[in-house]
């Protein structure tokens, strides 16, 4: 399948299941928005798997994708002796190595796809897929000067994996799976799947804001928004697989926390407020 043809079936997200997966988190029994960007990720992952219903929310399968077209690189990285593997490990989040063989863009793309395809078939069922950049060089890049296709940026970075990353992005979304992105490699990649099709933002997550050089205006280029600040300077995937945690925390929220309606609690009517009540004796002590 060319890439094109891969970009054009990602389907955006559904904002109807969103807005109705955010309205149970409103109606829990705490204040409301209280749990900030877990409640924007758990919502985003009712509404890619396509029910606000909280018995058909699962804990996801997680897996850690690295990518590199160094064979030292990947030699040690699938000898799991690089600290994000052992972050991985001690975290229960399954490490896989992909080694990027190929000698075009295209085929880089295509390379990318056909993996994260193969990854998530593995997985089965809710999962995530987190990426890790496990290239030792680090891309540079000019967000004032991006041209505006994908193909075209993908070229200005010159990277075969960035541009797997982004084809196994397109990909992942395609298949209505999320991805947690790590520091500004896989950002970027995130980017170029996005000039492919504007949907494809919709799946990703920003895991962390990192050290790297313009991280913040690459994340606002996408519409995304980091929960954490690790000030990691060159990134492999360990502000990914931190943050996958998180996912977790804002998923065990929506399950296992009860709305009012669900603990037999009525809900406070305005006029019978605490704070109702606070106002008017303020009132009267004037």
């Amino acid at each position: 399948m060319e890439i094109d043809v891969l970009a054009g079936t990602v389907q955006p997200v559904d904002k109807t299941l969103v807005a109705k997966a955010q309205e149970r988190f409103d109606n829990l029994i705490k204040p409301v928005g209280s749990l900030a960007k877990l409640e924007e990720m758990a919502t985003r992952y009712a509404a890619i798997y396509g029910s606000a219903d909280k018995n058909d929310v699962n804990f996801p399968n997680k897996a850690l994708l690295l990518w590199t077209e160094d064979a030292a690189e990947a030699a040690a990285y699938m000898q799991g002796s690089r600290p994000v593997c052992v972050l991985a490990q001690n975290s229960g989040v399954k490490a896989e190595t992909f080694l990027i063989t190929a000698e075009t863009m295209e085929e880089a793309l295509l390379e990318g796809a056909l993996l994260v395809k193969e990854a998530a078939g593995q997985n089965g069922g809710q999962q995530v897929l987190a990426f890790g950049f496990a290239d030792s060089s680090v891309t540079e890049y000019d967000l004032n000067a991006a041209a505006e296709t994908g193909y075209d940026f993908l070229q200005q970075l010159g990277s075969k994996t960035i541009a797997a990353m982004a084809g196994g992005i397109l990909q992942a979304a395609a298949l209505k799976v999320p991805v947690m992105l790590d520091g500004a490699a896989t950002a970027l990649a995130a980017l170029a799947a996005v000039k492919y099709n504007a949907n494809a933002a919709g799946y990703v997550y920003a895991g962390h804001v990192s050290q790297e050089p313009g991280m913040e205006d690459l994340l606002t280029a996408i519409g995304l928004a980091a929960p954490l600040r690790l000030d990691i300077k060159i990134c492999h995937g360990e502000g990914a697989v931190l943050a996958l945690s998180l996912l977790d925390a804002g998923i065990k929220a929506y399950k296992e926390m009860e709305t009012f309606a669900e603990a037999g609690v009525h809900v406070e009517v305005k006029e019978f407020s605490h704070a109702e009540e606070l106002k008017a004796g303020k009132q009267e002590a004037k």
